[in-house]
């Protein structure tokens, strides 16, 4: 039960998180670093996104009762968000293009690419569905498989190239979609039964 509620939640944010796309925006702006700030760079991200993961994981129930926030609705408001962020990337729309020439370039990966608003949201949904351990250790998996992604982003991007990489991307960003309904559809569920 425990090792079926790991695979579902690491699936889950690893399509969330989708590290493909941060690999193809690092490979962008690390083009003119020495290995060690590319390192550098790649720690922050990893220590950003692990961090704000981390921060929602154990905090975001307590948030959501302290404001007041229904779990049904903020799964409703957190479909939305990730239904819009699998069809940008169905759609190949770049939301990250702008910050390409900023200085905190390796923040930006690590959020909002990595742990941006949707990773965060079900961060909290999986803390609620499965207690914090699984949640927790499935972040930490997908957080070692995305720093690993990044570490080797030229020779993922050589091996696959950028066609491969697209179309993975935008099957992860159709997944995303599709599991954004599943969120909307249980929250709805839940107001239907008076939760």
């Amino acid at each position: 039960m425990l090792w079926s509620e790991f695979i579902k939640s690491f699936i889950t944010l690893f399509i969330i998180i989708d590290p493909f796309v941060s690999a193809v925006y690092f490979i962008t702006i690390s083009k003119n670093m020495t290995a060690k700030e590319s390192n550098k760079s790649i720690w922050t991200a990893i220590l950003v996104a692990a961090g704000l993961l981390v921060i929602f994981l154990f905090s975001g129930l307590y948030l959501l009762n302290m404001l007041g926030i229904s779990f049904n609705g903020f799964m409703i408001a957190g479909g939305i968000i990730l239904l819009i962020m699998g069809v940008t990337t169905v759609l190949a729309i770049d939301y990250a293009s702008k910050a390409e020439h900023t200085k905190s370039a390796a923040i930006l990966i690590g959020t909002p690419l990595l742990s941006g608003p949707g990773a965060l949201t079900t961060i909290i949904i999986l803390s609620k569905n499965y207690g914090y351990i699984v949640p927790g250790l499935a972040a930490l998996a997908v957080i070692i498989v995305s720093f690993f992604i990044l570490k080797f982003a030229h020779h993922v991007h050589k091996w696959l190239g950028s066609e491969i990489i697209e179309i993975l991307s935008k099957v992860l960003g159709l997944l995303l979609a599709a599991l954004a309904v599943d969120f909307i559809q249980q929250g709805i569920v839940g107001f239907i039964r008076g939760g």
